[in-house]
């Protein structure tokens, strides 16, 4: 009953700010904190990561309304004992579902109970035991790239904050016009990019605000190392393919900035854990 009414508030409000659309997915951000290692009994960092391929590995199979999950640790940002987890859902109702269910996949992944109170006990103890939400947001799954590539080494993920102007400050501007022209850029410069591995475009759902001034806009971009993720004219090629007549270039760049609000905010610069993450 509860999850009934938190839906039907997030399609209202939805409905009020033409935010919502149901053909997106949901993406939750949680942060879990690790013990210091040097206060676990036998711990080390080995072990520790094994036993995290291993929960990742059985729970990721048996999640099957969960779409994909991305496990992120310290490089720049935040403490070395947060670990944050990016995952997607195709609804808010799948995600709760998935969270309920967990006790079930566990003894499915792990059906002899001594073996797998063994196992969590010797995993919990890397643990505290708590967690913080930090955000529930849409992903625009028109505009998601995917990694179908099997990676091996260790990626980085940035996560950006960029704003888009309210609708009443953009002259002659519509939503089908800014989609499209976002849509566009999508195709031709992202997709065509082969040093961005992945993207994820989240907007306003539970978290945050909307309303009364810029549109929060989040961009969770996979590189395969920092010199990538560092380099601002990354995209430059792929946008001069995309459009290689100057004139072009300027129209376009002119009418989809139109859009646009001045200023970024960098959230984040995380190391992908690229053995735990289900693609």
């Amino acid at each position: 009953m509860k999850t009934k009414i938190l839906f039907t508030l997030v399609v209202m409000t939805g409905v009020i700010f033409g935010q919502y659309n149901p053909d997106n997915h949901v993406v939750t951000v949680s942060m879990y904190y690790m013990n210091d290692m040097d206060e676990v009994e036998d711990g080390s960092w080995t072990k520790m990561g094994e036993l995290m391929e291993k929960e990742s590995t059985i729970m990721n199979r048996l999640d099957k309304d969960m779409i994909s999950s991305l496990v992120l640790g310290h490089r720049w940002s935040g403490s070395l004992n947060e670990v944050v987890h990016i995952r997607e859902w195709k609804s808010i109702a799948d995600a709760d579902k998935s969270t309920v269910g967990s006790g079930d996949m566990r003894k499915k992944g792990w059906p002899n109970e001594e073996k797998r109170k063994a196992f969590f006990k010797d995993y919990g103890k890397y643990w505290q035991s708590k967690h913080t939400d930090l955000a529930v947001m849409e992903m625009v799954t028109s505009r998601v790239k995917r990694n179908k590539k099997k990676i091996t080494e260790n990626s980085v993920v940035t996560v950006i904050e960029y704003y888009l102007k309210p609708m009443s400050q953009v002259e002659g501007g519509s939503i089908e016009e800014r989609e499209a022209l976002f849509d566009e850029y999508f195709k031709k410069v992202v997709m065509k990019n082969d040093k961005i591995i992945s993207r994820r475009e989240l907007k306003h759902y539970w978290s945050g605000s909307l309303g009364g001034g810029k549109i929060p806009v989040h961009n969770v971009t996979e590189y395969a190392n920092m010199v990538d993720a560092d380099n601002n004219s990354l995209s430059k090629e792929a946008i001069e393919k995309a459009w290689p007549v100057e004139e072009e270039r300027k129209a376009f760049f002119q009418k989809r900035n139109k859009y646009i609000a001045w200023g970024h905010k960098d959230i984040a610069v995380h190391t992908n854990w690229v053995k735990l993450a289900k693609r």
